[in-house]
């Protein structure tokens, strides 16, 4: 295998489904994304083990690229590998899957939400209509994780009643500000397989909590819908009537990634503006979140270079993109059978015309940009 990557842990059973990385793709290793992007911005392939002999050629990460990652690579690497390739791979949902035994759906408001994730809410009687009681214990990844910077960008966002507020960060200890600490009695544990892990243990009391992937949240797509496992969110009143939570199914993701603008072909050549986020407020590159269905979702993205020092890589490279983000013969029955939701046609024509036409400067492997640039390549 020539192409070596890795990184969040969130789609790591979509990138290890058979056929989904194409050929001369190693297999993916699940680390955080973290640590994908670590591995790829400087490339080091330990971050994905012990061996320091291999190159990173391209990471997946729910965490988008900040500001100085972008700065620090285009002044120490881009003149000697080339530009980086930032863009969103798939749509995913934020499940909140549980382990408390009881008929009754649990359904959160997101005002529940943010008092168990804070600490104020403590007891499963404080949601209303459980129809449980009993000590409420989180679940919260240890490692810095994509998946935690998108449930944080959520409370940063929604939980506006609470004493403090939420850091949009990608470690979740101490992402809260206000006196109450919702680690405090919580349980960390590494990687989306290790919360599950931690989730599910029955040596322990039932009455556990916490975030995830959709694809690690229950076993089935089906598995999303059962709110006796997974909890439903968003639950409130609408011109008077009350109205259920929806579940993190892909069908309740779909309808909210479709309103959301491609770059426009001006600002392409920047690999910030390709990833949108939702926040509290539209802005550069944010985008409201929505008013139906389910609330907390965002998107998992696709590190690559522009540049790979061997042309065999750089034709391997183009073939997944092809695949991925292609009109047929693609990727997304894959997705769809991961609880993912496809990118949109319109997102998928703009990647395919900016990152894979010949004549734009931005095409992967462009012989006048690529000219004596490349990714290592052993």
């Amino acid at each position: 295998a020539d192409i070596n990557g890795g990184g969040a842990t969130l789609p790591q059973k979509l990138y290890q489904t058979p056929d989904v990385l194409t050929a001369g793709f190693a297999p993916y290793i699940g680390v955080g994304s973290g640590k994908g992007k670590a591995a790829f911005l400087e490339n080091k392939y330990n971050q994905f083990g012990t061996d320091t002999t291999k190159n990173v050629h391209w990471a997946g990460s729910d965490s988008k690229l900040t500001a100085t990652e972008l700065s620090t690579y285009a002044s120490d690497k881009e003149p000697t590998w080339g530009k980086l390739i930032q863009v969103p791979s798939v749509a995913t949902s934020v499940a909140i899957p549980f382990r408390k035994a009881g008929t009754n759906a649990v359904d959160l408001s997101v005002k529940e939400l943010c008092g168990v994730f804070s600490g104020r809410i403590t007891d499963w009687s404080g949601i209303t209509g459980s129809g449980r009681s009993g000590p409420i214990q989180v679940v919260y990844r240890s490692e810095s994780s994509g998946t935690t910077e998108l449930f944080t960008r959520f409370l940063n966002a929604k939980c506006t009643t609470e004493t403090g507020t939420f850091a949009v960060t990608t470690t979740f200890a101490n992402s809260y500000s206000g006196g109450l600490t919702p680690t405090a009695g919580a349980v960390a544990a590494t990687g989306s397989q290790g919360v599950m892990t931690a989730l599910n243990d029955t040596t322990v009391a039932e009455g556990r909590i916490t975030y995830m992937s959709p694809d690690f949240a229950a076993p089935t797509l089906a598995g999303l819908d059962d709110a006796t496992k997974v909890a439903r969110v968003g639950k409130g009143v609408a011109n008077g009537v009350a109205v259920e939570g929806k579940s993190p199914a892909a069908a309740n993701v779909s309808a909210a990634i479709s309103v959301v603008p491609v770059p426009a072909a001006a600002d392409r050549t920047n690999p910030d503006v390709w990833v949108p986020v939702f926040g509290a407020t539209t802005g550069a590159g944010v985008v409201a979140y929505p008013d139906s269905g389910y609330p907390i979702l965002g998107f998992t993205n696709l590190i690559f270079s522009q540049c790979y020092a061997n042309a065999t890589q750089t034709t391997q490279v183009r073939d997944f993109f092809t695949k991925h983000y292609g009109t047929s013969n693609n990727n997304d029955a894959a997705i769809e059978a991961n609880a993912f939701v496809p990118l949109p046609s319109n997102w998928k024509a703009a990647i395919r015309a900016s990152f894979l036409t010949a004549s734009n400067a931005l095409s992967i492997g462009n012989t006048n940009v690529c000219n004596g640039k490349g990714r290592p390549q052993l």
